[in-house]
């Protein structure tokens, strides 16, 4: 009998450690790989099987509208914090910080500064400080020290790396002793030829297909490495591309001169900084200078964008119509494929697919916003979300489970640039975690205490008797 209840106990006593413990041993796995100017018509383009493959047996949204400006940097930050520009701060890939005095820009790769990513928290440092570890692969931001963090494990940025060995790093962290739980994964095209071609070149075909056999060999690796029923995967892009012609290009030195004014990011959205004394004249300027140039004051650039409370952001933005490109004279560079206009346009939206043990199967759902995707990130990696612009509740019924698990956090109102800061409501640890652990150990320690006690008991089974023996002489006497 004592030996029957002393394997029970040992098996509730295991089981219970199990549990309790079972958030950190069995954390969820998440990678989200972007594809660079992968717009969303492109899955029918040409012939893509991988894509569709992951259609068959995971799930799609078919319009995913993306923030402005549709601009590399902004987007992918957004991505992994689920905050609008104004926001998050990186409002363009080429900016200037007034307050700061310095300048920010993606063609010289003069994107180290700290202080430029610092209004918000992206979700490899939330993920690290909730106790888990992350991997990047040339992710954009994962090189730059964030409040003081790195990825646990990333691979500075080297657009010569080849994707091959990227996969083979992200597999690598995902396998190794300490495996990461949330891997961030970056390639640049269909971006870069989507520019040079323009996409609705007849060449962007072939570049389609290669992006199509690079996702082929993710799947095979994964697969390979077991991880591939075990992971969400989840692939996107940051924005879509349209078509420009030579035919479709305003020049700036028709309408202003250059002495009045700097010009900090280009077509086609130009953010255009005054100098001093000159906002009236380059404004008028500008205002009627083109019918398909469309000028705001910061402060009249219209709501829908979120896109005027951030001193990054310059006083007087002129947005070209689609299709449509800013130079400031023909001499400069002309690029055949673009992106950076209205985020209600088709051709900036991006993909969204998703795979994996908590996404349903062969299920399509009409629309969300990128903003949507951080806490349905957070949510999947069971860690609580910063504050942020997106929300779960929309993207919910992608999941075969729709009820969050995560804190009830991963839904704010929208943000405001100088209200509170994210990183002024960090919370540190994973609540849900911490409590498990607190509520499993004082199970255990109350398992163990009373099987001592019955331990005890059981060795000592003739006590009372003894006792009695031995104090009988001394009642009879």
């Amino acid at each position: 009998m004592t030996s029957k209840l002393l394997r029970v106990s040992f098996m509730l006593a295991a089981l219970t450690l199990s549990v309790t413990f079972s958030l950190q041993s069995d954390q969820p796995k998440v990678l989200l790989v972007s594809f660079d100017g992968f717009r969303w018509d492109y899955l029918y383009r040409v012939p893509t099987p991988h894509f569709h493959y992951i259609m068959k047996y995971g799930v799609q949204v078919q319009q995913v509208t993306n923030i402005f400006i549709t601009k590399t940097y902004p987007n992918h930050y957004t991505l992994v914090t689920g905050l609008f520009a104004e926001n998050h701060g990186i409002v363009a890939n080429d900016m200037y910080d007034p307050i700061l005095n310095k300048s920010f820009s993606l063609d010289d790769m003069d994107i180290y500064d700290s202080e430029f990513w610092e209004e918000a928290t992206p979700i490899w440092i939330t993920n690290q400080r909730a106790g888990h570890t992350s991997g990047a692969a040339m992710w954009p931001g994962t090189d730059v020290k964030i409040h003081g963090s790195f990825p646990t494990h990333y691979m500075p940025y080297n657009d010569s790396v080849s994707f091959e060995d990227r996969v083979a790093k992200i597999i690598e962290w995902f396998t190794s002793k300490e495996p990461i739980s949330l891997g961030l994964l970056y390639w640049e095209e269909p971006d870069d030829m989507g520019h040079q071609l323009g996409p609705d070149s007849p060449l962007m075909g072939p570049v389609i297909s290669d992006i199509d056999h690079k996702l082929g060999y993710l799947i095979q690796m994964l697969k390979k490495a077991k991880l591939w029923n075990v992971l969400n995967l989840i692939i996107t892009s940051d924005h879509g591309m349209t078509q420009c012609s030579q035919e479709r290009i305003i020049e700036l030195d028709q309408y202003l001169d250059r002495e009045h004014y700097t010009l900090i990011d280009q077509s086609p959205v130009a953010a255009i900084l005054p100098r001093e004394g000159k906002f009236d004249e380059v404004y008028e300027a500008l205002a009627q200078a083109h019918p398909n140039l469309t000028v705001y004051k910061k402060e009249e650039v219209p709501e829908r964008w979120h896109y005027k409370h951030n001193s990054r952001i310059q006083p007087i933005l002129a947005v070209a119509d689609d299709g449509w490109h800013i130079l400031r004279n023909k001499s400069d560079d002309f690029l055949l494929g673009n992106h950076g206009y209205d985020n209600a346009l088709a051709e900036m939206h991006p993909i969204f697919l998703a795979h994996g043990p908590a996404f349903r199967k062969n299920f399509t759902k009409a629309a969300m916003n990128s903003t949507d995707l951080y806490p349905l990130l957070c949510h999947l990696l069971n860690i609580t979300a910063l504050p942020h612009n997106g929300s779960l509740s929309n993207v919910q019924d992608l999941l075969i489970s729709p009820t969050p698990r995560a804190s009830p956090n991963t839904q704010t109102p929208p943000l405001l640039h100088g209200s509170v800061k994210p990183r002024e409501n960090e919370q540190d640890e994973s609540y849900a975690y911490f409590i498990g652990v607190s509520l499993g150990s004082v199970i255990v320690i109350v398992f163990l205490i009373v099987l001592i006690k019955h331990l005890i008991r059981s060795q000592i089974p003739a006590l009372p008797d003894f006792q009695a023996e031995i104090s009988q002489p001394l009642l009879q006497a």
